[in-house]
C-alpha cells in the first residue's frame, strides 16, 4: 500500500497541501488518520484532480446557456 495510486504525479510537484496539513484538516472534521494514510489520501485526490484536468470539455471551458 506504500505504492502511489497514480504513478505519474509530476504535474503536482509543488503540492500546496502538506501531509501534516491534511492530518490537521481531517482531524478538525472528525476523521483521525496517521501520516501514511493522509499521504495516500492526498495522492488519490491529486490523481483525481489530474484526471479531471485532462478531460476534454472540462467545466471551465463549457459554455452554459441560461434556460428561458
Amino acid at each position: 500500500m506504500n505504492q502511489l495510486l497514480c504513478e505519474n504525479l509530476k504535474d503536482f510537484s509543488t503540492r500546496k497541501v502538506s501531509v501534516d496539513q491534511a492530518v490537521r484538516l481531517l482531524s478538525r472534521n472528525g476523521i483521525q488518520v496517521n501520516k501514511e494514510s493522509a499521504k495516500i489520501i492526498l495522492d488519490f485526490l491529486y490523481c483525481i484532480a489530474r484526471t479531471y484536468n485532462m478531460q476534454e470539455g472540462h467545466a471551465s471551458t463549457l459554455q452554459i446557456e441560461p434556460n428561458e
